[in-house]
């Protein structure tokens, strides 16, 4: 399926739908599932335009362990880990990765021809094949080989993968990832002490995600996916730190289709079943085509095919005796009839093109369906339906269309609209039948024919219904043809009889052989590269080197139909029987189907484990169980459909958003929803929300609401703490509320605030950005909004101590309070309790020897642990042995980085300097577009000097910068740069000057008169060429960094200092003073009062991570975001870690890097990490799990 498409209609229809992921906000997941594909060819080939690119195996396998711990570390599921590899596939899939390998090796033959002729030198170590990530090649099997060495590593040393049952089924395991994943779903439910209330997270790329996770009926299930941004091209290779993922909320995609069908709920004559309604919707989902069956013709997404076929459902549903797709079986009479409906849209779309065939054959003088050679497809004669009795297949077709149109015979009055109407129908038949003979390479298309072609769709229909529903029930059947038929001659297949043989599943080689083009034969054993080569191959014609590719409606190139031959299994079997005796024992091993491995926790040390190739051995602390996959296949009959019993649909799960609660009605319009940063192209689901009946006055209100802890961000739920209510005229709110609150709420005190002027227009404000935001981000209108709710939103659970020692878990608050909606804010809500563990005494949580963190003075940052006194149940004080690290001397660094950091100057000032205005100044350091009225040069060039970037908010390092006011600043480089710039082009920057226009683009004609000595291609040419040689870098505006010789210098202190004079120092120490990894939830930092600057010296507190617990560094680099919480830092870590992070080359030193996001900091170390990486950037580490070494600064 077109997963973009699809992605994007369901994206843009129902805007709530997802949301970028936030740490503090993310669901607590019971079970976390890994479609391992995706993640496998994102680390190998991330950008395949990039013909230059090569990766070693090393790198792909250090590439994969770490993305898997990022997505690990973002979900933290509490049950299961479940990471599935592909293994063989159905025969039903075969056709389609057949194709894409073939397009894959040929499109990579081309670029790499395409570069080769524009001169650019090509690595001459070959180029990774991604054809490889099939089951069988060599690279699957070592790569099973570490991901278990993986799995064991990392449950044998994080605690967190410890608690977890991890099981890994690879690709020796017959069936795709994401249908093992659903296997595995199907066989927990079928368990008879399942929690129907299980937490569900599944990664992965492909959109039939979403129906196989709707299918299941499991109502708390999201998809956890990368973060796409509609329109816009990625160019740039994200590391897994640089990347926003976000979650698709299933438990919305129910409530929304609820909605979306509720017109047909009074109409039916039988029980609306929202359940039964996702089933149906699952199986419209196949019309428009999926990785098994093509998509009917003219029904493309693009065109709004889902939008058809959800009207023919609700026209066709309440006429019904019951619902289509009754769990996985269908219901043929019904279905007959729902494809009758959707049949007339055929004749609807041929309506449309029908003008087009005559206006082609008035200006041709042929028909559309010449060929060429002044012979018809259809004899001339044919064409009268009273001549039609020797052409049976002819009139067949003319009849069934005539019953499809209808025939208006006794309206003799309209003779010429019924000439008309049978020109037409004659044309839908020859076009029917011109597309069966072209695209299908029919020889004579007769009513066998059609039969064959509506009983084959209709048997694909029903496969796809059990293995969705049920798990593969043929692992022999396919599709047989490239091309779907006409909707409209779908028919009369209600008493069709459909059965399946199970048969086997290929063979590793034999899938090899099967998708696999010429091109990529070294993948396959030698014994069978004649096979694909030699002329006299019994199967040669299944290896074609050149091909073609059908669009066949589409608009991309890779959504193409390839048209290369459809293997035919027994051939290819019969002519592999040969080869294989001559297969090695190794490759015998490979060729064969496997179990998949469970891995749980042992306390015990099992030995040391054997590392594959590139790591060293480890102590092995997991236990690895193997099991056939048939062990988990539950039989037809003992599957648990729909809905499981003890479901809680009515309690809110934090971090499953829900629609209900709040009273609203659903409409589809066209409001330009803004979705990933897009405005919509098409319909959005709009919620209304109902108004209150009647408002209370602001007294009751705050009486009721001040100092409770509420619901906002509906439907996207977020707990609060209210500390204000206002309306236009007033505002009532708790005095100092950080000092009052947890206390009772007789005792809390309340300030009015009466209105002025200032209050009315700031209160106007906030409700206009409230109501827009809803509108224009959520597709939600809220309504009249007469009362704001001002409240803290929730950002974690911290520990109290007191005196006595004893320990309670409190909500911790933000400091500053947003305005909300009144009617959109929820007071009583049946919320489920999180299985929080909860301490009640600092004796059960500061144990000996555990690791904490001083917050007070001396050695403030230092770690150290607990002795084995441990408590001192007296003065309810912790003994620890602190760890005290003598620090660097940066002072010649702070120097340097003075002395070095650029000098900026304002526009006025630069402009003087270079004798021109501060409007020229201005525009000439950003973008200057250039276009041509000649229709013969499409397409802008841009001659400015790209120094800065207003709509991305970019400046470019030591050129310019923005004031704290957003005022431009120009450094001393920028002034030489468009000196030089001037100085070359000085005519080009005189008409520029006198053509500055509000726009930023500029015709050709106005800039470049007749006779200069260069040419826009010359100025282009040039630009290139100076910004390559300055070596000019973009930025964040606001960003910090430390100059590169100071990092050198850092490096050096840090290098030079003797770590050998440390001390280790006992100290009794209150419980408030000290930070234990782990103890509070959420995303509270350390120490709350602490900030952040450059030279600062920093510790990673944070356990179970990828930078390791107590590591040092030095923050060299500060990008600012909207608020503290967004700032993204930059680390240089004193020491290398065994972690995947940027390779960035300072001369002669190499460090490496990591990346964050929001609360999250881009590290550095000092020399190549132990595991290595090829990405842009590394790893990823929350602000929040950072303390301050030294230099502490707090505020007050």
């Amino acid at each position: 399926m077109g997963v973009p498409k699809f992605f994007r209609y369901i994206s843009e229809r129902y805007p709530c739908l997802s949301e970028k992921l936030k740490e503090y906000q993310i669901p607590e997941f019971d079970n976390l599932y890994l479609d391992m594909n995706g993640i496998i060819h994102n680390c190998s080939h991330p950008n395949d335009a990039d013909v230059s690119f090569r990766i070693t195996e090393e790198d792909i396998f250090k590439n994969i362990f770490h993305y898997i711990e990022i997505l690990f570390r973002i979900i933290q599921p509490q049950k299961l880990f479940f990471m599935a590899v592909d293994g063989v596939a159905p025969r039903a899939k075969i056709n389609q990765q057949r194709g894409r390998r073939f397009r894959a090796a040929k499109d990579a033959e081309l670029q790499e021809m395409k570069a080769k002729a524009k001169g650019q030198e090509i690595p001459k170590v070959a180029r990774f094949d991604s054809n490889c990530i099939t089951p069988g090649t060599e690279f699957m099997a070592q790569l099973n080989e570490q991901l278990k060495y993986f799995v064991t590593y990392k449950m044998s040393t994080d605690e967190n993968w410890q608690k977890c049952k991890i099981i890994l089924s690879g690709p020796e395991v017959p069936g795709e990832g994401e249908h093992k994943i659903m296997d595995y779903i199907r066989y927990m439910k079928a368990q008879p002490d399942y929690d129907g209330n299980v937490r569900h997270c599944l990664y992965g790329l492909d959109a039939d995600l979403i129906m196989l996770g709707l299918c299941s009926h499991e109502p708390h299930f999201s998809l956890l996916r990368e973060e796409v941004k509609f329109g816009k091209t990625q160019k740039k290779i994200l590391t897994p730190e640089e990347t926003n993922f976000c979650l698709l909320h299933l438990s919305l995609m129910r409530e929304y289709l609820e909605h979306e069908f509720s017109p047909v709920a009074s109409k039916l004559k039988f029980e609306y079943d929202v359940e039964k309604i996702i089933d149906d919707w699952v199986l419209m989902g196949f019309l428009v085509g999926n990785d098994f069956i093509p998509h009917l013709p003219n029904l493309h997404i693009e065109n709004g095919a889902l939008t058809i076929l959800y009207n023919a459902y609700m026209d066709v549903l309440p006429t019904l005796d019951g619902y289509i797709n009754e769990a996985g079986t269908l219901n043929l009479a019904r279905f007959e009839k729902f494809m009758e409906k959707l049949g007339q849209y055929d004749m609807e779309q041929f309506d449309e093109i029908y003008a087009d065939l005559k206006y082609f054959e008035a200006k041709t003088g042929r028909r559309m369906y010449d060929n060429g050679k002044g012979e018809k497809i259809i004899p001339e004669e044919t064409m009268s339906p009273s001549k039609t009795s020797n052409h049976p297949a002819l009139a067949n077709l003319i009849l069934a269309t005539e019953n499809e149109l209808g025939d208006d015979e006794d309206d003799e009055s309209e003779e010429s609209e019924d000439d008309t109407d049978a020109d037409m129908k004659m044309e839908f038949v020859l076009h029917k039948r011109d597309y069966y003979m072209s695209k299908m390479e029919y020889e004579h298309v007769d009513a066998e024919t059609m039969r064959s072609q509506a009983e084959g769709y209709i048997r694909a229909i029903q496969w796809n219904l059990h293995y969705y529903y049920n798990g593969c029930c043929s692992w022999s059947w396919y599709y047989p043809h490239h091309y779907a038929p006409f909707i409209s001659d779908i028919k009369n297949f209600k008493d069709l009889k459909i059965d399946f043989d199970l048969g086997e599943p290929f063979l590793p080689f034999q899938q090899l052989l099967a998708v696999l083009p010429a091109a990529s034969k070294a993948l396959l054993p030698k014994a069978y590269h004649n096979l694909m080569t030699e002329e006299n191959s019994p199967i040669i014609k299944y290896y074609p080197v050149d091909f073609k590719t059908d669009l066949n409606g589409k608009r991309q190139e890779w959504e193409a139909v390839v048209l290369i031959p459809l293997i035919d299994e027994t051939s290819l079997i019969e002519a592999m029987e040969p080869c294989n005796e001559k297969l090695t024992e190794e490759e015998k091993k490979r060729n064969r189907h496997g179990p998949m491995a469970i891995f749980t926790h042992s306390k015990k040390n099992l030995g040391i484990y054997k590392a594959p190739q590139y790591f060293p051995d480890i102590r092995r602390y997991a236990k690895m169980q193997l099991i056939q996959r048939e062990e988990i296949l539950v039989p037809i009959e003992k599957l648990v459909k729909g809905l499981c019993k003890g479901v809680k649909l009515s309690v809110y799960y934090p971090g499953f958003p829900t629609l209900q609660h709040v009273p609203h009605t659903a409409t589809l319009a066209k409001a330009k929803v803004k979705v990933f940063e897009q405005p919509s192209r098409r319909e959005n689901m709009i919620l209304c929300v109902l108004p209150k009946k009647e408002i209370p006055p602001l007294n009751d209100i705050a009486q009721k609401y001040l100092g409770k802890t509420v619901f906002i961000g509906w439907p996207h739920l977020v707990e609060a703490y209210v500390v204000g209510v206002s309306t236009v005229d007033q505002k009532i709110s708790i005095v100092h509320p950080s000092q009052q609150k947890g206390l009772p709420e007789a005792k809390l005190n309340f300030s009015i605030e009466e209105a002025n002027d200032s209050y009315v227009a700031g209160w106007k404000v906030q409700k206009k950005h409230i109501i827009e935001n809803y509108k224009s981000r959520l597709g939600i209108e809220v309504g009249e909004t007469e009362v704001l709710v001002h409240a803290c939103p929730m950002v974690g659970r911290q520990y109290v101590y007191s005196s006595q020692g004893k320990m309670t878990l409190e909500k911790q608050w933000n400091e500053i309070s947003v305005p909300y909606a009144y009617q959109v804010v929820l007071l009583d809500l049946t919320v489920h309790n999180q299985d929080f563990i909860q301490f009640t005494s600092i004796v059960d949580v500061y144990k000996p020897k555990s690791t904490c963190f001083m917050l007070g003075h001396p050695h403030y940052g230092a770690m150290g642990e607990v002795t084995e006194q441990g408590v001192d149940l007296k003065t309810s004080r912790i003994k620890v042995a602190m760890r005290a690290i003598p620090e660097p001397n940066f002072q010649k660094a702070r120097q340097l980085q003075h002395e070095a950091k650029p000098k900026y100057m304002p526009g006025n000032i630069a402009a003087q300097r270079l004798g021109i205005s501060s409007h020229l100044l201005s525009r000439i350091t950003g973008c200057i577009f250039v276009v041509s009225c000649d229709s013969a040069e499409p397409g802008r060039t841009n001659l400015g000097l790209n120094l800065k970037f207003n709509k991305k908010n970019e400046e470019v390092i030591g050129f310019t910068k923005k004031d704290n006011n957003g005022a431009w600043l120009y450094s001393a480089k920028t002034v030489s740069f468009l000196d030089d710039y001037m100085g070359n082009f000085p005519e080009l920057v005189e008409q520029i000057d006198k053509n500055l226009v509000s726009s930023d683009v500029f015709q050709k004609e106005d800039l470049f008169s007749p006779g200069l000595d260069y040419n826009i291609e010359t100025v282009a040419a040039w630009l290139k060429e100076q910004q390559k040689a300055l070596g000019t870098q973009t930025r964040v505006c606001g960003t910090e960094e430390i100059e590169d010789d100071v990092v050198k210098m850092i490096e050096q202190e840090v290098e030079e200092l003797d770590t050998n004079t440390s001390r280790t120092v006992l100290m009794q120490v209150k419980p408030h003073l000290l930070y234990k990894p782990g103890l509070n939830t959420g995303s509270l930092p350390p120490d709350p009062r602490a900030y952040h600057r450059l030279f600062d010296r920093v510790v990673c507190v944070r356990n179970s991570f990828t930078v390791p617990l107590g590591y040092k560094g030095t923050i060299i680099g500060i990008q600012k975001g909207d608020t503290p919480a967004a700032y993204v830092y930059e680390v240089l870590f004193d020491e290398p870690f065994a972690v995947h992070m940027k390779q960035t080359y300072l001369e002669n030193s190499i460090t490496t890097s990591t990346t964050v996001h929001s609360k999250q900091v881009l590290f550095k170390a000092r020399s190549t990490s132990a595991w290595g990486s090829s990405w842009d950037l590394g790893v990823t580490l929350p602000i929040n799990f950072l303390l301050l070494q030294v230099e502490c600064k707090k505020t007050i």
